[in-house]
């Protein structure tokens, strides 16, 4: 008896350890046909087998159970190795410790934080089950990032029987989470240090950066606007669409009913720039120039718009003290008595009086603009003093005036002389015209003014007397 119940004992452990280490034929009762616990555990088999996520089951006393062929991929041991040891954690770790199946085995779920803290939560799920996801550098050649799930395994009765852990491979996933938060990364402190104020929203119209600039243009912190969508606040006294707004609700046509003098940018496709007084900003309010431009995914796909704002008070403000001054010089020039023109660098005529206007029978619409003002004057096209002056050709001017001509001695760089035009009226005139370059406040050379005044009756006067002088003679 004591032989049978030592053959028996041996059957049952060779019975065991077949059904352990996944048994490759299932164990039969007296009679030839399969127990139930073996029907069960081939199956559960199985299952873990045919499961594409690594997985393995350890029993109560730690011991793999079964260690499916997609963790024998991911581990590179082979299940062989494994089954019916305590060593799992050779797949993940360089020193022994415990896996989270061991955790939830032992009911020390409260050490789980020692172990992988920050790392894990508590499954919506199942109960007895901790999801978690953690670097392992041991595992592959770079490491992988795993998401594992560890849960309770229990018996019809309520027994605590095992624990299963599941392991998903996210290393792609995370990669391309880490790389995204590094370009968002970059993205922001690019954008946080610009010097031009810049904002971005995303496509729920939600600011995500709000840059320094910004802050110190609007007087209105990034955490304040952060996360809202309140950006109007910095511009408008009541709330309406900021031209990003516009981009995100892809609507670019309706933008010319929100921002007249709208244009779409030459340089980039997709790009709209304006400008615009904006009373609420600032002490007294500000010029801004606005560009908006919509954010793609490499697949086109639509993420936001960013908008950037640059402070252009300064230079409108320069912008009208020159309308301002050529208003004034137009004017001033306008009401001389004395007919004059101006040229600029390009020798075309920037103004011409109504004096001029007077005396060429030329009025300044037919010459403004263009380099022809030498119609009023010669027969044929040739320069006129002015022009000389243009083209610093100083030295030219005894080639066109020669004996008529002298320095002023009143201004730098301007030049008087007389002369008959026979073009002039219907006998010709005689006019005594001086030209003066004109520089502006760098000293750069921006063009010429000639003035002209008519001394017809002079020359005839003189011309009298030198007559009668002579008869007396």
């Amino acid at each position: 008896m004591a032989v049978a119940s030592r053959k028996e004992d041996g059957m049952k452990g060779k019975a065991a350890k077949k059904q352990t280490s996944g048994g490759k034929g299932p164990v039969k009762k007296e009679g030839g046909a399969p127990s139930a616990s073996t029907v069960s555990s081939l199956l559960l088999h199985s299952i873990i087998q045919g499961f594409s996520i690594p997985a393995f089951v350890i029993g109560t006393d730690h011991k793999v159970l079964f260690w499916n062929s997609a963790l024998e991929k991911l581990s590179n041991i082979p299940a062989g190795e494994i089954v019916g040891t305590n060593q799992q954690w050779r797949a993940f770790y360089a020193e022994e410790r415990p896996c989270m199946a061991d955790l939830i085995l032992n009911g020390i779920t409260e050490r789980i934080p020692k172990w992988y803290a920050g790392k894990y939560r508590k499954s919506d799920l199942l109960e007895e089950a901790y999801e978690a996801t953690d670097f392992f550098p041991d595992l592959g050649e770079d490491g992988r990032w795993l998401r594992f799930t560890a849960a309770a395994v229990r018996d019809d009765g309520g027994r605590l029987v095992g624990a299963l852990e599941t392991l998903e491979d996210i290393t792609e996933q995370k990669v391309a989470e880490i790389n995204q938060r590094e370009i968002e990364q970059r993205l922001f402190y690019v954008i946080e240090g610009s010097p031009i104020p810049t904002f971005v929203v995303g496509l729920d119209h939600k600011v995500i950066y709000w840059n320094r600039a910004l802050e110190r243009l609007s007087k209105i912190p990034a955490i304040e606007m952060i996360g809202t969508n309140g950006h109007w606040r910095a511009f408008y006294a009541q709330e309406r669409p900021c031209m990003a707004d516009l981009l995100v609700n892809e609507t670019p046509e309706i933008i010319q009913e929100w921002y007249r003098g709208v244009a779409k940018s030459k340089l980039l496709d997709e790009t709209y720039e304006a400008e615009g007084f904006f009373p609420d900003l600032g002490e007294s309010g500000r010029w801004l120039r606005f560009i908006a431009v919509p954010i793609r995914s490499s697949q086109r796909v639509l993420m936001g718009a960013i908008e950037t704002l640059e402070d252009i008070t300064e230079r409108k403000r320069i912008e009208q003290v020159v309308i301002e001054n050529e208003q004034r010089l137009r004017s001033v020039i306008q009401g001389f008595s004395i007919p004059a023109f101006v040229i600029g660098k390009d020798h075309k005529v920037l103004y011409w009086n109504r004096a001029l206007e007077q005396l060429s029978k030329i009025p300044a619409s037919e010459v403004v603009g263009t380099n022809r003002h030498w119609r009023a004057f010669y027969a044929q096209e040739r320069p006129c003093m002015a022009d000389l002056l243009v083209d610093s050709a100083l030295a030219k001017v005894p080639k066109w005036y020669s004996g008529k001509y002298r320095k002023s001695d009143l201004i730098e760089e301007s030049y008087e002389a007389t002369d008959f035009f026979p073009a002039l009226g219907k006998s010709g005139r005689w006019l005594r015209f001086t030209a003066a370059a004109i520089r502006d406040s760098h000293g750069e050379l921006v063009g010429a003014v000639e003035t002209l005044e008519d001394i017809t009756e002079q020359k005839t006067a003189e011309d009298s007397l030198k007559k009668a002088a002579r008869v007396k003679k």
